[in-house]
């Protein structure tokens, strides 16, 4: 079998799982539901995830490399030096156009819901967030600012995901220009 057919049953795999977490949710999704979604064999989804938990560390690790790519593109974006890092990372989780598409959104509360039971399904993420704050430390950004943006835009993002609170548009507005305060403040 050639890499890219490899790839391409890899992804409609991922893709049938984040469609039946959506729909019905993790528990729902079984290897069977999986594979009957992607129209693949059982035992082709096995060739590709032997478990449940590799699907849902393959969904967590391609969010996680989406999440990667499109930090990697505003990053290139903003001007080098202190509170480059922290001002990619500020509008990409501040973009109401969708850096974290709504389809992302969707599926990421209920696989992170149950990668909690197995932390090692996490590590993709924390790789990322670890790198982004390695970035803004070497980018000259002080420490201490650090933790405060990645907390403030974390808290941010996990309400978006869980559905916990709603910052109506202008309470976002008003903390974009606030941490960009601090982000520019911080940089001088």
């Amino acid at each position: 079998m050639k890499r890219s057919q490899k790839t391409n049953t890899r992804e409609r795999l991922l893709d049938a799982a984040e469609s039946v977490v959506i729909e019905q949710g993790v528990s729902a999704m079984t290897l069977e539901a999986v594979a009957a979604r992607a129209g693949v064999s059982k035992g082709g989804l096995l060739y590709h995830f032997p478990s449940k938990d590799a699907v849902v560390m393959g969904m967590v690790s391609r969010i996680a490399s989406i999440v990667q790519e499109r930090f990697a593109f505003g990053l290139a974006n903003e001007a080098p030096g202190p509170g480059q890092h922290a001002k990619a990372l500020l509008h990409m989780l501040l973009d109401t156009e969708g850096s974290l598409a709504p389809r992302l959104q969707r599926v990421a509360g209920p696989l992170l819901g149950a990668a909690s039971s197995n932390p090692k399904m996490l590590e993709p993420i924390q790789q990322f967030f670890r790198g982004v704050h390695q970035g803004m430390l070497d980018d000259g950004f002080p420490v201490d600012r650090s933790w405060l943006v990645l907390a403030a835009l974390d808290g941010l993002k996990y309400w978006k995901i869980f559905g916990i609170l709603h910052p109506s548009e202008q309470d976002l507005a008003a903390l974009r220009r606030l941490l960009t305060q601090i982000i520019d403040e911080a940089s001088l």
